[in-house]
């Protein structure tokens, strides 16, 4: 029993399940971190597979040496650390593992002095894995710009700016949701009216929504990739089921069997294939609408929010993903069918096949009775026979004896009785044996 207390008096539980501390901690799990503007973040998503934990723990507590700093915990899946300069933040998820510095203070010129310099090179080359993201978020105290002021296009090299007032209007998100010179992502946020908390929320939703599209986006090379085979077997599908109704022979309707067996198994593989990768991206798309809606944009005239442009670009490539995903689901039903369809066509040929070979057996049946009661008529003759025969030797040896009775007359007074009772004694054999073969 587990005790409780409540105003001073102790309440015995029944003893706690093993998930539920765990389960009241998940709603806590990786919180917002407290930042004061301005600050340099730099963030990157690591692919990782279920086994690569261990690696990344034991690269976090190399750098905690380094810097005599506490250690991650064994088998721990976050790690929230300060070191000399800056603030670090590791945090496990099913798919990839993410690195989060944050470095107070701004550049003299946005980008040109992000957080990740203040970590060791050797340090940051030898980190377990490949980075898929990487970007760099800077947070200025400032207000809004003009939105077509220059210095925004010389932070972002040029490129085309996408950007909106955020959190009703107390703060500005620029970006470019593209890769620079320098191999990152950039994002520049204007803080008017964010208190700490808010700051820090906004960094992690906006990390949030570069993280998941980007893994968002991993579907869509396979989707791509597949597409070709996907028509090309949809094309053979519909020929193999155009091919059903021209079905004459036994031969023909086994090879087609063969035909729609080794399509179902190829689109099965594909599916098997591509599950899990179109289900995360629609997660991760989920995921991605989420934390735009919680940014609540409210744009610039003449300028794209980063909604409306991850809707116009992010969207077409998902939808992409799901119509792949729907046709194989599609071809899969429709194989299906043909071939159950085809099996019953089989089934109705067997049962023909089968009654015909039935009629065909009872003929053999009714011709065998008639035979058998053929010969058994011989067989009663045929014993009779031989039975009056030995009779009438017997007959004639009594006649020798002295008997006197003419033994032509006597044989021939025997023969009713004889055949009726060898015919009598077949019959009653007979339908013993058909009465022990019926039990």
């Amino acid at each position: 029993m587990e005790e409780s207390s409540s105003q001073g008096k102790r309440i015995e539980l029944p003893a706690a399940h093993p998930l539920r501390t765990e389960l009241y901690e998940e709603v806590h799990a990786r919180p917002f971190p407290l930042v004061r503007a301005p600050v340099r973040v730099s963030h990157l998503a690591i692919l990782s597979e279920p086994g690569d934990s261990e690696s990344h723990l034991a690269h976090l507590a190399d750098l905690a040496k380094r810097y005599s700093v506490n250690p991650p915990a064994p088998e721990a899946s976050c790690y929230y650390a300060t070191f000399p300069g800056f603030d670090l933040r590791w945090e496990r998820h099913t798919e990839f593992c993410t690195y989060t510095v944050l470095r107070p203070g701004a550049s003299e010129t946005p980008f040109t002095e992000p957080g990740l310099g203040l970590l060791p090179s050797d340090w940051l080359a030898g980190m377990p894995g490949r980075s898929l993201v990487a970007t760099h978020l800077e947070v200025l105290q400032k207000e809004v710009p003009d939105p077509f002021d220059p210095a925004l296009e010389r932070a972002f090299e040029g490129h085309l700016v996408v950007g909106s007032r955020i959190v009703d209007d107390r703060a500005a998100l620029w970006s470019t949701l593209r890769l620079h010179s320098d191999g990152f992502s950039r994002y520049l946020l204007h803080n008017s009216k964010l208190n700490e908390f808010q700051v820090g929320r906004t960094i992690q939703r906006v990390l949030e929504i570069e993280t998941y599209r980007i893994m968002a986006l991993l579907g869509y090379p396979v989707a791509k990739r597949i597409w070709p085979r996907v028509r090309r077997i949809d094309t053979e599908l519909a020929t193999l089921i155009d091919g059903l109704a021209r079905v004459e022979t036994p031969e023909d309707e086994k090879r087609l069997l063969h035909e729609l067996v080794a399509l179902s198994q190829s689109i099965e593989h594909m599916r098997s294939d591509t599950n899990f990768r179109f289900s995360a991206t629609d997660a991760y798309m989920t995921l991605v609408h989420r934390r735009l809606s919680d940014l609540r944009e409210h744009k610039f005239p003449g300028r794209s929010s980063v909604t409306k442009f991850l809707d116009r670009r992010l969207t077409p490539a998902a939808a992409t993903c799901e119509s792949a995903e729907r046709h194989l689901r599609d071809l899969s039903l429709r194989v299906a069918r043909a071939t159950e369809s085809l099996r019953a066509r089989i089934e109705t040929t067997l049962e023909e096949q089968n009654q015909t070979l039935l009629e065909s057996m009872n003929q053999r049946a009714s011709q065998q009775l008639r035979l058998q009661e053929m010969v058994e008529g011989l067989s009663v003759a045929a014993i009779s026979y031989y039975f009056i025969g030995l009779l009438g030797y017997a007959l004639k040896a009594l006649h020798d004896a002295g008997w006197d009775f003419d033994v032509a007359v006597a044989t021939g007074a025997a023969v009713i009785p004889v055949v009726a009772g060898v015919w009598g004694f077949v019959s009653w054999r007979r339908r013993r044996i058909q009465a022990r073969a019926g039990r």
